[in-house]
């Protein structure tokens, strides 16, 4: 196809009739523009018969026909929020259903997303969303799948020091061959499924874990011990201490007296450093050179815990991509880890609730360090309202500024050479009218009723029918 043909044909979206029709997205200029799982016909590739990534001029998704794909997801559909005591009435008229309890709630709710789904135009279930709804009775659109390896993500308030695994420990071989058995076996041969993602945001760096009134993941709590401390920490017998005891090891090229002298302790020799437990509860954050060594062994945690991970989920399927963790890019984390993750992972999936101007620098930095593609796995843009005092995200004055913001991300960042997604946060707006949500809220593409707020219904109608000439621009 021409170029002047592409962006005539894209700019036609408005007359779509869905995102995933034979004629949709560029209406009826151009039959079969679309294939089944919502890749355009007009860039062809290689046919696996599963999702991938290749890069011609900029990065791609292939879909598994072999044709280009853009991932526009949308998160947070779980069926909590939708049977509040607020909303409940709307949402069995809404549905057509006496009551939202059982299958007959799952089935209307599945059938009204996906409805909602052709009139706004993304295609892809991001990885926060209740895949036993959308994916019954057999999955309709690609989507993400979660893995939870370890439970250490951001979000959480109270996380046991147990939940930060031993990952050099046969014992975590085990339990991560197990959850992939379980998990990914019977999806192997699922071609709808995009990849494996594991940790949301997981606790990483001391920024991480420091107590901390945060912008993006929730009220004041107490700092939580991460892996350095804690496998530093363990005894002698653990694998997870013969690691860090090695490492530093070579941090300090076998001297020990140096090592003593940045944590004014008396070891005799690293041998004595192995059987020591419990010797160093607490990091001195001034300590330059105990910051120095937490981030040095970090990243050889982080490395082991993804190669045991990937291979775990390679064992039992071949044939889909590894995600990995959803990096968290509002802390040093990605920054952090980067180097070590990208080696093993086919996408940079990563968090980052910010304006374009404020992802560009970071976006910039990290494709010089790594030559891949990269999803916004989940951001957006709030505002304030009387059941959304305290919002996720960059928060606007008011709908239209919202709408701006917005199109501005979705326009800019796709026009970026390696940006393939954005997953939306989220569908519905999640209000302080929800219990779990009192001390934080989610503003979604909708209110609480399912009703569309107009100035981002349009702004999202047109950047989804336009996202591959925004992408081949």
């Amino acid at each position: 196809m021409k170029r002047r043909d592409f962006v005539r044909f894209a700019s036609a979206g408005a007359l779509s009739t869905g995102i995933l029709g034979t004629s949709s997205l560029f209406g009826a200029h151009h039959s079969g523009a679309m294939d089944r799982f919502g890749g355009w016909t007009g860039k062809k590739f290689k046919a696996t018969g599963f999702f991938r990534v290749e890069k011609d001029e900029r990065w791609w998704l292939v879909s598994p026909e072999g044709n280009a794909f853009l991932s526009w997801g949308i998160n947070h559909l779980y069926p909590d929020l939708f049977k509040q005591e607020y909303n409940t009435l709307a949402w069995q008229k809404k549905l057509g259903i006496d009551n939202l309890d059982g299958p007959a709630f799952n089935a209307a709710l599945r059938t009204w997303f996906l409805g909602l789904r052709e009139k706004m135009g993304f295609n892809t279930v991001g990885v926060h969303n209740a895949l036993s709804i959308v994916n019954q009775p057999k999955p309709a659109m690609p989507y993400m799948q979660p893995i939870h390896f370890v439970e250490i993500p951001h979000w959480r308030t109270e996380i046991p020091d147990s939940n930060f695994r031993d990952v050099f420990s046969s014992d975590f071989e085990i339990h991560c061959d197990g959850m992939a058995k379980k998990i990914a076996a019977p999806i192997k041969d699922d071609p709808f499924l995009l990849g494996y993602s594991m940790t949301d945001c997981p606790l990483l760096t001391e920024e991480d874990l420091r107590e901390r009134p945060d912008t993006i993941g929730g009220a004041r709590r107490p700092s939580r011990i991460g892996w350095p401390r804690r496998l530093r920490n363990l005894g002698g017998a653990a694998a997870g201490k013969q690691a860090y005891v090695e490492t530093m090891q070579e941090v300090y090229r076998g001297r020990i007296k140096d090592f003593n002298t940045t944590y004014g302790t008396k070891f005799k020799s690293f041998d004595a450093l192995v059987a020591a437990e419990n010797w160093r509860p607490n990091t001195l954050l001034s300590n330059a050179n105990e910051t120095r060594d937490n981030i040095v062994f970090l990243k050889r945690v982080v490395g082991k815990y993804y190669e045991v991970t990937r291979n775990a989920i390679r064992r039992y399927d071949p044939n889909h991509m590894f995600v990995g963790d959803k990096l968290h890019a509002n802390t040093d984390s990605l920054d952090t880890v980067l180097p070590v993750t990208s080696k093993y992972t086919d996408i940079i999936f990563y968090q980052m609730y910010a304006r374009y101007e404020v992802q560009k620098p970071g976006l910039d930095r990290w494709t010089e360090q790594v030559d891949k593609p990269f999803i916004n796995g989940d951001s957006a843009f709030t505002m304030t309202t009387d059941t959304m005092p305290r919002p996720y995200g960059p928060i606007a004055d008011d709908l239209a500024q919202r709408a701006e913001w917005t199109e501005e991300f979705f326009r800019k960042a796709f026009a970026r050479p390696e940006f393939v997604g954005w997953h939306y946060c989220g569908l519905i707006d999640a209000s302080l009218l929800v219990p779990r949500k009192w001390s934080r809220q989610h503003s979604g593409l909708l209110d609480g009723y399912g009703n569309p707020y107009p100035a981002l219904e349009k702004v999202l109608k047109t950047c989804s029918s336009e996202i591959y000439s925004i992408a081949q621009a």
